[in-house]
């Protein structure tokens, strides 16, 4: 999240330092009289030395500063009658939920943004950049499909700019309650990760075979996207490719690989992998986990048992070969058009690109409905 500061306004302090001066100068005086006509024998203090000893008293004071308290954001917020658009916004936590509201004023909300909030930390305008949690509007009509927006808080109204149905204009929020409701979003962070673990390559000839230990949690549906970068001995990038898979799980780890041409005359030393998802959004139901089969890399055959009571339209099978030491080795990929329900699939005869492998394991990742 960008947060910008506009702007600032801050109290300033006010001393009257010449009103306790003249307090000061006038009670030292009264206090000084009152001893004169007490006793004839206590010598008199003269007052100008009393006064300068109150100036100087006042101006060594330590300063009282007003404590200047950020403006509080939290709470249930409506557009104004002069607004492009009639919208109701609730911040609360770190999540802004913005609906838009029938004017016929039935409940029958629909939702147009979910994003990120970020409270100030500075008293006047404020402005900052929220990022659209695309997990919620993604399959939302009337939803804005912007990645970001931008708000601005000023003089207790939030602005900011709204396009629907061919119309653009300024919705000016103002806030109508402090309350949070018991069913507002609190969090607008990302549930969910993924991560590469490790990756290896396995050269032969003008091919090799790159892969990748993904990991990834909570994002069913979502499309990971792992960019393989290849570098000689040199250390001189010579060939990138991509390779995209469906995460149908609620979570596992699993690798992801794919065949890549070296270019003539360079020589494969070492590959990075790095991985990014999508944000799109989905409600699809996560498929089990398949445990990974085991097999020699000599003569690698896998025997895949759907135990479950529905085929497995379209699995794909990721081969992740490793050597003596466990370092990745190779692999290879195949794609089974159907396994029924109850039945089993043997896949035999793979095509591996392996250095030095000892053994290899075949994971099995099943497709989402569409």
């Amino acid at each position: 999240m960008t947060v910008t500061t506009v702007g600032g306004r801050s109290g300033s302090v006010r001393r009257r330092l010449g009103d306790r001066v003249g307090g000061a100068v006038l009670a030292v005086v009264f206090a000084g009289a009152l001893a004169a006509c007490g006793s004839t024998d206590a010598p008199e203090a003269p007052a100008t030395s009393a006064a300068a000893a109150a100036n100087d008293a006042a101006e060594n004071a330590e300063p009282t500063e007003e404590k200047i308290e950020e403006p509080d954001l939290t709470g249930v917020w409506h557009s104004t009658d002069d607004s492009a658009f009639v919208q109701r916004a609730t911040i609360a936590g770190t999540a802004m939920t913005i609906d838009w509201v029938p004017q016929d004023g039935s409940p029958d909300s629909r939702l147009y943004w979910a994003g990120t909030f970020e409270a100030p930390e500075v008293e006047g305008a404020y402005t900052w950049t929220s990022t659209n949690d695309h997990s919620r509007t993604g399959a939302e009509l009337l939803a804005s499909g912007d990645d970001t927006k931008d708000f601005t808080y000023e003089d207790g109204e939030i602005s900011y700019e709204v396009s629907a149905l061919g119309e653009s204009g300024t919705v000016t929020l103002e806030q109508t309650s402090t309350e949070v409701p018991a069913d507002a979003v609190t969090s607008a962070e990302a549930e969910g990760g993924i991560e590469v673990l490790e990756s290896g390559i396995a050269a032969d000839g003008d091919y090799a075979y790159v892969s990748a230990m993904v990991k990834h949690e909570g994002l069913t549906g979502e499309f990971a996207t792992v960019l393989f970068n290849v570098y000689d001995d040199e250390d001189n990038l010579v060939v990138s490719q991509e390779q995209v898979e469906e995460l149908g799980t609620e979570g596992t780890t699993f690798p992801m690989g794919t065949q890549v041409e070296i270019p003539s005359g360079s020589t494969p030393a070492r590959v990075e992998a790095t991985v990014s998802v999508s944000d799109y959004g989905s409600s699809s139901e996560a498929r089990a986990v398949v445990a990974p089969i085991e097999s020699s890399a000599d003569a690698p055959q896998f025997l895949i048992k759907n135990t479950t009571d529905e085929a497995w339209e379209d699995p794909r099978v990721q081969i992740l070969c490793r050597d003596d030491a466990g370092e990745i080795a190779g692999g290879g990929a195949e794609y089974p058009t159907t396994i029924p329900a109850g039945g089993e699939f043997l896949l035999s005869d793979v095509h591996l690109i392996t250095s030095d492998a000892a053994t290899c394991e075949a994971y099995v990742m099943l497709s989402l409905p569409m």
